[in-house]
């Protein structure tokens, strides 16, 4: 059994054990991560698709997904937005985002994550709070149970969320909502982030000494 469908499985029995979840009409965020979203690989200067990206990393043999983590307020560790489940047979109610959403097709032509119609994730509880809260989408790859970031989006605070993807749950036409599809920027290994970075501290040096004996 892949990694998703063993977790696809844990979140069906968390279901089924307790029941209908509650189903108050509390307000979602309506997101999704469309396949041709752009991904700026910026210490490349190069753009490429979720898609290409996730092939190029191994996908489908490689698991990707996508979460939205929380921040702000007063957060001191990883959170982040529940996810609305339905199994098809009546059960439904939100379930813990900290494995996200797998990203493949959908069966109907498009490729992503809670494509076309959107994800559900309730905002409500962080809707007020000082400081504000704010929302990350993280793309990650998983490996056993090793979530991976390998890109995300700016944070977003929940005052400038356009209220155009947030609407109660529930009783509405996912399709006729519009839905946060944020751009995305890639997040470098570790082994070549410190690379990197110590690159380009030897060029500051070095401008600054060709600066001094000017």
């Amino acid at each position: 059994m892949r990694c998703g469908e063993h977790r696809i499985a844990v979140l069906a029995a968390v279901i089924l054990t307790a029941g209908v979840m509650s189903a108050v009409a509390d307000d979602v965020l309506y997101w999704m991560v469309d396949g041709n979203t752009q991904i700026d690989i910026w210490w490349e200067g190069s753009h490429q698709s979720v898609y290409d990206y996730c092939v190029a990393n191994g996908y489908p043999d490689s698991e990707f997904a996508a979460r939205i983590r929380v921040i702000g307020g007063e957060i001191t560790e990883d959170t982040f937005l529940k996810l609305y489940w339905d199994d098809g047979s009546g059960h439904h109610g939100f379930v813990d985002g900290e494995w996200g959403v797998d990203l493949g097709d959908s069966g109907s032509g498009y490729w992503g994550a809670g494509v076309p119609t959107g994800n559900q994730s309730p905002v409500q509880d962080y809707s007020a709070g000082s400081p504000e809260y704010s929302f990350i989408l993280e793309l990650g790859n998983i490996s056993g149970d090793d979530w991976t970031t390998v890109a995300t989006s700016e944070a977003v605070a929940y005052s400038r969320m356009p209220q155009d993807y947030i609407h109660p749950s529930y009783g509405l036409t996912p399709s006729a909502l519009q839905i946060w599809t944020p751009s995305l920027t890639a997040v470098p290994e570790p082994s070549g982030g410190m690379l990197m970075m110590l690159g380009l501290a030897l060029l500051a040096l070095r401008r600054k000494r060709l600066s001094e004996g000017a």
